[in-house]
Parts: C-alpha cells; structure tokens; sequence
C-alpha cells in the first residue's frame, strides 16, 4: 500500500510539474530575455549612463529588472523569470531522486527484516 501511494504521489507531482510548464509556455509570461540591454555599451561607454545613484550601475540593473519583469525583488526575478524552468527542472530532480531514494532504501530494509524473520522462524 505504501509502495502505492509512493507511485501515486510520484505521478502527481509529475503532472503537476507538466501542468506548469505547459501553463507558463501557453500564458507566455513576462519574462526577460536582455534583448534591450546593451551591456557593450554600459561597458564601454559609462558615462551615458545615469549613474547619479549611489551604487551605480547596480541601480540600472534594478530599474531594468523593475521595468522588463515587474518583480520587486531582483533575486526573485533572477530565479523565476531569467532561470524559470531551470529552477523548476532542478526541483522536480531532487524531488525525484528524494523519492527514489526513498523507495530504494525502503525496499533494502523491508528485505532485511523479512530474512530476520525467516532466520528465527528456521530455529523454532
């Protein structure tokens, strides 16, 4: 029974993770894809930059995580906008390996305490 709902969980969390995906592809969220960004040119040619905050080029960075993903936190929009499907192809493998994982170590101590039983059902 527990070898089922070990499956059956496995297969929810896979459609859920399908249903993600294809949601986000068929939505077309607003991601960023740097195409406005000429790092060239903030490279070498700084000065046509506002740099008039105090940290910079940090703050073009901000108002140009600001204004392409409409996310308040940069970190945010670096993992779920730039990184999205990465980030969710790496939680589905840890997911994934966590519950095998499981199962497999579940199976070795199962079949451990079945020969113990055998052993002392041999000697009565």
């Amino acid at each position: 029974m527990k070898r089922f709902l070990a499956y059956i969980s496995l297969g929810l969390i896979l459609a859920c993770g399908i249903y993600a995906v294809v949601f986000h592809y068929v939505e077309g969220t607003v991601t960023y894809d740097g195409s406005y960004t000429n790092v060239m040119d903030l490279y070498s040619d700084p000065e046509n930059v506002d740099m008039s905050h105090v940290n910079g080029v940090a703050d073009v960075i901000v108002q140009e995580n600001l204004s392409k993903t409409e996310a308040a936190n940069n970190v945010a929009a670096v993992v779920y906008d730039f990184r999205g499907f990465d980030t969710l192809g790496e939680s589905f493998i840890l997911l994934t390996a966590i519950a095998g994982s499981y199962i497999v170590l579940k199976s070795v101590a199962d079949g451990e305490k079945e020969t113990e039983e055998d052993k002392k059902g041999e000697e009565a």
